[in-house]
């Protein structure tokens, strides 16, 4: 292994969703809103009409293309209405179950066959951009990878949804875990998990003990952002820095998280399609932090109010982490396959101020993950200066947040960075980035 050199070990404040040791199930909630985009590439199309009744599991939209997947409805009631880039559902709070879904009596040793239940069940990467699951493991066949990894880190502050599902359903985990190493051809998975959180790797050690899955293997790495980023683990794991543009499956590796071990598990297994995920509410402005299990299309107003609200006026609410997170606008957003926290901030632990120009300090710099000069390419960017954001590699930013951390000027500079590789992205539309930031915890 080659532990990680860069980033930085950041107050965690994990311990906010940790005070509770379960998972809470909550009742459906009245209205639900699905939107038709919730992964990379074509949105899916609805199936349904208005009025129609629907399911827990029933799809509501179809995969558009071979790239897509379709979309589930998570509660049982009617399509109240159906719009342009979403569908409306009224619950009925029965949870009456999709009439057929069965459990399934065999399980298929083919990776082509586990790749088409992964692709009916909607499962999208649970990371970065939602790629759907199956082409990654489609590429991951491609490059002929030798090496699954799992993703245990949850290295970002606040974030705990992985811990305690690896607390509460290792044997789940682990058996996805096989089906997605047979799926993708690897001959080896690698479960990596931070050294804060050994009784999480212990219960999945002590697990498989008795499960016997010899090609499974867990590891426990140091505690340091952003180990959890798919690079970073490749690198760790593997023992070998990336090149420039170099993915992990081009190097050999398919980083995958636990939680979608989890659900290839209950999709494979269970024929259960993905309507629901483990994600934690938190944050300084949270009365009652915790991880919950989140129906897709359940509003954000509908959970907070499951941590019963807030407890002073939140200057900020992020879909994710905080490092990594999008601040969301109004309440009403509804949570999508690729959400993993809710996260709401008062304003004295907003990392953002007053913004200054930059002191040329070095900080980014040196903190930089991916060896680059931020400073600068924020500079270009600022005075859309394209050639000069090329010849400083800004598509090779996975946008992890670190430089924005660090800076003392209070620039947002993965705002900017973000803001000019989609510029770049639109001026040469082949110019795709090579690698987004992405968490799979």
């Amino acid at each position: 292994m080659k532990p990680l050199k860069k980033g930085i070990r950041l107050p965690d404040f994990k311990y906010r969703s940790l005070s509770s040791t379960q998972i809470h199930l909550l009742r459906p909630a009245r209205f639900l809103i699905f939107l038709l985009n919730q992964q990379a590439g074509t949105p899916a199309k609805p199936c349904v009409q208005e009025g129609d009744p629907v399911w827990v599991g029933t799809q509501i939209a179809e995969a558009a293309d071979p790239n897509s997947v379709p979309i589930h409805s998570s509660v049982s009631g009617r399509v109240s209405k159906i719009m342009e880039d979403r569908i409306l559902i009224e619950s009925d709070e029965a949870d009456k179950l999709e009439p057929s879904i069965q459990v399934r009596t065999e399980i298929p040793s083919d990776p082509e066959q586990l790749s088409a239940m992964i692709r009916e069940s909607g499962i999208v990467d649970f990371g970065g951009k939602g790629t759907p699951t199956h082409l990654r493991l489609a590429e991951a066949r491609t490059n002929k990878v030798e090496t699954l990894i799992l993703d245990g880190c949850e290295s970002e502050p606040f974030l705990t949804a992985d811990h305690m599902l690896m607390l509460g359903h290792p044997v789940e985990i682990l058996k996805g875990a096989e089906l997605l190493r047979i799926a993708s051809g690897a001959q080896r998975a690698i479960i990596a998990i931070e050294q804060d959180k050994l009784e999480a790797l212990e219960v999945l050690n002590s697990k498989n003990y008795n499960l016997k899955l010899e090609q499974i293997k867990t590891v426990a790495l140091p505690v340091r952002y952003p180990q959890g980023s798919e690079r970073a683990l490749a690198e760790t794991i593997l023992g070998k820095r990336l090149k420039r543009g170099e993915t992990a499956l081009q190097a050999g590796a398919l980083v995958e998280n636990v939680a979608t071990a989890f659900a290839v598990y209950e999709a494979v297994y269970l024929n259960k399609p993905f309507y629901e995920r483990v994600i934690t509410i938190s944050g300084s402005c949270v009365f009652e932090p915790k991880n919950i299990w989140a129906r897709i299309g359940t509003q954000t107003a509908d959970l907070l109010r499951a941590c019963k609200g807030f407890m002073r006026e939140p200057k900020r609410v992020i879909f994710g982490g905080p490092m990594t997170g999008e601040a969301i606008s109004h309440l009403d957003e509804p949570t999508t396959k690729k959400v993993r926290g809710i996260l709401a901030f008062s304003s004295e632990l907003e990392t953002f101020g007053q913004e200054e120009p930059c002191i040329r300090c070095g900080f980014c710099v040196e903190i930089c993950p991916e060896l680059l000069v931020p400073e600068t390419l924020v500079r270009a960017v600022q005075h859309e200066n394209l050639n000069l954001a090329r010849e400083y590699d800004i598509n090779s930013c996975t946008e992890c947040g670190l430089c924005t951390y660090i800076c003392p000027s209070k620039i947002p500079m993965v705002a900017v960075i973000r803001k000019g590789k989609s510029v770049l992205t639109q001026a040469d539309p082949q110019q795709e980035p090579a690698y987004a930031f992405s968490s799979r915890g």
